[in-house]
Order: C-alpha cells, then structure tokens, then sequence
C-alpha cells in the first residue's frame, strides 16, 4: 500500500567517495528514501554530495529535524556523513479535481424560487450525473452529455433535461489557490467552530426570552459565513450556501439547546464542564487518527476488533458486579448475594465504567498519535511509551475512582432519603424499600446485630433465601461508617409492612 505523506524535506548529505558512498546508497535504498548525487567532481576531501529526498506524514513544525535524524540512522552508525543543508519542499503539482454535474428534470412553467431551490437540492434529479476535469462548465458537461446521450439507462434530451453542479467548496475546485485554515470544513477549525456555536447555543439556552431572541440571529448570519466553507459562492446561489452553512451551524446549536433545556432533569453541569469536555474530546479525538492512520493497527483492524470486542463479555459482568458490590456491600453493608438484580442491570452498570476506562486508553492513544505527529515518538521511542503508558495507567485509576464515587454518592442518596421518609432511589437495578418489621415471636426473635427495630421503618432490599437483609437509619447515630447500620433476621420469623411516605415512625405493635 503506497504511503501517504503530508510534508517533504530535501537534505543534502556529504558522504565519503567509494565502498562508504555504496554503502550509503544500499542503506537509504533499504529505508525507501529517495535520493540523487549532486556533485561527484572528485574533491580533494574525497567526498560526494548527495541529495536525499524524505516523506513525512505529520506537522510541518519539526520536520527539519526528523528528516535529519531519518536520513542519519538510515546509514546505522555504517557510513560518516555529514549534513549539509536542509529544507521542506513545496508540493510537485496540486492534485487534479474532478466536478460533478447533476442531470434534472426541467419544468414548462415560469421558474419561481421555490422550483429554483427545489432544483439546486437536488429534487428534480434524475439518476444520471457527469464528471469533469477541474471545475467545469455547464457547457461542458452538456457537451460531454450529447456524446453519449445513451447509456442504458436515462437518456439524456436537451429539451427536458439540464445540469446543475455538485456541492463543492472553492478550494476543492481550485486547490491551487491557496487555502485559508477557515476552508478545512472537516479539520479541526471546522470543529472547533462547531464545539463553539454548541456551547454558544447552551448558554442561549439559559438566557431570558428577550436575550435570546437579540442574540439568536447571530447563528444564521453565521451560517453564510461557514457556508462557503462547503459550497462555492461562484458556482451556487446564496441560498445553497446558507442552507449548507446552516446545516452544519444550525445542528450544533439545536445540540447545544435541547442539552440546556434538559440539563435540570440530569442535574447540574455548570458552564466550564461541558466546555471542558468538548475541547478534550476534539484533541483526543484528533490525536487518535493521528496514531491510527497509517499504523499496523489500521492495517489489521478488520481481524484485531472482533478480538478486542470478545473480552467485553466477561468484563462488563465484572465490572458491574463490582460497582454494584461497592453500593450495597462496601457503603451500606448489605451483601449483594441479598439483592436479587436483573442481569441486565449488572451489564449496564458495568458499562458505564467499561466506558470511563476506555476513555481514559483513548486519551494515551492519542498522547501517542499527538507525539507521533510532531515526531517526538520517533526520537525518543522508549521515553514516550514509558510516559505515556504512566499516563495512561494514572488515568484509568483516576476514572476508576471517579466511576466507583457515584455508588459512594448513591449509598448517600439513599441514607438521605431513608432518614427523611422519602421513597427510595434505585440504583442499576438495585431497589429498596422503606418497611416497619413486626416480629413474630419477639421473645425468639432474633437480629445481628440487636435489637430488632420496629419503633420506626427500616430499608429492606429484595428478599433472597432464608435470611432478610435489613438497613436502619437510625442505628448508630453519629457514625459516618454507614455499614455499621445493616442487620439480618431470619425471613421466617418477621413480618413486613410498607411504611407510609413521610412516616417517620411506626405504628405500635
């Protein structure tokens, strides 16, 4: 598979003449670089010249210096040469761009707006479209139509049918022009602008009615400007470029809304969280292609995902009981063989921190594809992956903690909502209820550790097996260990009741 590069550097190396010279060529040949002799006229030093052409595929801040060090340990430590001069080459010739041009169905009656845009969005297309060398002309994709109005298919005729151009930026039509950062629609500009009509729409979300209806026509201004990033303003009418802009400035603001408006049912996420969220995500999400593209993993990743996606299977179980063991055993202290939780809560649970873990390998992944951009990795290989890995090991048990705080947070919860007579929140399948216990026989009654409330109601979890698990929130009252307040009773010797909602005591036996 040829290799895709994005930068070339010239380096001019001075190697000494004969068995060392043949050397040199046989090393950089083995290597794939491309080189050329500059000047062998026989100097008194007994040197040549040679011109050594690298490809690299990364930023162009640093290149220099890596295309200096490839071309040096090319040769292995064989051959003493010395550099000479280096310098980053412009690209040999712009690529050749190729139009499309749409064949529609015209209509007899007078063209208004609305059949005009109806036309230019493609409503009256037919299934048939012509290619062009460079940006074209309508005269040339018709011309190129009548030479074979005939295909088998639709047959073009000049008296129903005409042609409209494709969507396509001014840049993609004449990449010799040079090209602005603000034309990289796809780039990180183009999501960055993005990131940022989305969090400008969730702070319009929150605004009065009056500032929202002063500052909203600030996204369709917008939208002309984003607009000729995919449509070229020469080629289409205004509204064709409005609406592509729209397309893209008007979903991201209806994200960054319906999130405000919503976010009072999720609960509060400040201004600075999802900010922060979405210029990591763009990094992280920018630094992995840049580790992936063109890597061995890319390459095999038809054969490495359904691998990687195997283990999936028993680690989400495990996490999910784990999460679930640190609510109701480690906070509360009521073991889990006491609830009986629906497997499927367990695999959600455990997906949850299966994703904060995968997050936090995707943040190395893309420490390794940011270093493997600027080159860093490839001078100092053993270093990167040393930090990284470090990194990446700190950030899994960081997500883990954070992951495993929300049952901590949970187990609170529901202490709270025990103590104040609420009902009781569930947690990933685990539900309790508030109940006043009524023993049986209260002289051969018995509960670890005693005594059995029954004054005032108790969380019971699902019944499992012969012995009942119970949580008093008022057992051992200014303790912070909320374990300290679980006791068991055997099943067969009480009886339970709902407790009313509010009740804070029961009533007398």
């Amino acid at each position: 598979m040829p290799q895709v590069f994005t930068v070339r550097a010239a380096v001019l190396v001075r190697v000494p003449s004969g068995e060392k010279e043949d050397t040199a060529r046989e090393q950089w040949e083995r290597c794939g670089l491309l080189f050329s002799l500059v000047d062998d006229s026989g100097q008194a030093d007994g040197t040549a010249v040679y011109r050594v052409e690298v490809r690299l595929q990364g930023s162009r801040l640093g290149a220099l210096s890596e295309a200096e060090r490839r071309v040096m340990s090319a040769l292995a430590g064989r051959v003493t040469a010395q550099i000479g001069d280096a310098t980053l080459l412009e690209p040999e010739e712009a690529r050749t761009t190729v139009s499309t041009w749409h064949v529609y169905r015209t209509t007899e009656r007078a063209p208004g707006w609305a059949s005009r845009l109806w036309v230019h969005v493609g409503g009256a297309d037919l299934h048939r479209r012509v290619r062009l060398e460079g940006p074209g002309t309508r005269e040339e994709a018709l011309a190129a139509l009548r030479l074979r109005p005939d295909l088998g298919g639709v047959v073009f005729d000049e008296d129903r049918h005409d042609v409209r151009p494709g969507i396509a930026s001014a840049h993609a039509l004449r990449p010799r022009d040079p090209a602005p950062w603000h034309t990289r629609a796809l780039g990180l500009p183009g999501m960055g602008v993005g990131a940022g009509v989305l969090l400008f729409a969730w702070v319009l979300g929150g605004l009065g009615v009056w500032w929202q209806l002063a500052l909203a026509p600030l996204l369709p201004l917008s939208a002309w400007w984003v607009g000729s990033w995919i449509a070229d303003r020469e080629r289409h009418p205004r509204m064709i470029v409005w609406l592509c802009g729209f397309a893209l400035v008007g979903g991201a603001s209806i994200c960054g809304f319906t999130i405000r408006v919503i976010s009072p049912a999720l609960g509060s996420v400040g201004v600075l969280r999802p900010a922060g969220v979405l210029l990591v995500g763009l990094l992280v999400l920018r630094g992995c292609v840049y580790a992936l593209r063109q890597s061995w993993f890319s390459r095999n990743a038809a054969a490495l995902l359904p691998i990687a996606v195997v283990p999936l299977a028993w680690v989400l179980p495990w996490m999910g009981r784990l999460v679930q063991g640190v609510y109701l055993t480690v906070c509360l202290g009521v073991p889990l063989s006491a609830a009986n939780v629906d497997p499927l809560w367990m695999y959600l649970a455990g997906l949850k921190l299966a994703a904060l873990c995968i997050a936090a390998a995707l943040c190395g992944l893309a420490a390794l594809g940011w270093s493997r951009h600027f080159y860093w990795i490839t001078g100092s290989k053993s270093y990167c992956v040393v930090i990284v890995s470090t990194f990446t090991a700190l950030m899994t048990a960081v997500v883990m903690m954070v992951g495993l705080s929300s049952a901590n947070t949970a187990a609170e919860r529901t202490a709270m909502q025990a103590a104040a007579g609420e009902d009781l929140s569930s947690f990933f399948g685990i539900s309790a209820r508030r109940v006043c216990v009524r023993p049986l026989d209260k002289a051969n009654t018995a509960a670890q550790p005693g005594p059995l409330p029954a004054d005032h109601p108790v969380v019971m979890f699902n019944v499992t097996g012969d012995e009942t698990w119970l949580w008093d929130p008022q057992r051992a009252k200014g303790t912070t260990n909320l374990a300290e307040r679980a006791l068991r009773v055997r099943t067969d010797q009480i009886t339970t009741r709902p407790a009313a909602h509010g009740a804070l005591t029961c009533p007398p036996l």
